[in-house]
């Protein structure tokens, strides 16, 4: 796909999804590298419209407490001062959930981050993150935050 056939499929996205987006409520998310309960968990899916999300989490709970470091390897805040801080700690929630090997889940939580970054600060660098994301985040690659980091074993 070329690159401005890339942007134009990105808007159409945007502009088809930016409701599943808002808040019902603003709600404040915890410090980096805090872990969280169920019930909090529970909330912030609430809150985010995340129901398939809780679903998973909630029929199939990952092994380890959840923690979010923010965004892995990247600033929490860009250039301007345009805090990722949300966008990421939701991806590590998908992330954390994740089922090793469901490659289709992996590909929602990325493209749901890109969508997040593209709205909230910018589409360039929501691109580079996804690409970002789909380089360094396999659960082939035994990092903190692989997909399915919350997983001890395959579930």
């Amino acid at each position: 796909m070329t690159y401005p056939r890339l942007r134009l499929l990105i808007f159409l996205l945007l502009l088809l999804t930016s409701v599943a987006f808002g808040q019902a409520e603003p709600i404040r998310l915890p410090e980096p590298n805090t872990q969280l309960s169920m019930s909090e968990i529970q909330e912030i899916c609430r809150n985010y419209g995340l129901t398939d999300l809780w679903s998973l989490i909630e029929s199939n709970p990952p092994d380890i407490p959840f923690r979010s470091d923010g965004c892995s390897v990247w600033p929490d805040t860009w250039l301007k001062g345009e805090n990722l801080y949300e966008g990421c700690f939701i991806h590590d929630l998908y992330y954390w959930s994740g089922i090793p090997d469901d490659d289709m889940g992996r590909l929602k939580a990325d493209v749901w981050l890109m969508m997040w970054v593209a709205e909230n600060v910018s589409i360039e660098l929501g691109e580079a993150m996804f690409n970002g994301v789909r380089v360094g985040g396999s659960s082939n690659i035994d990092t903190p935050w692989r997909w399915g980091f919350g997983r001890t074993e395959t579930n």
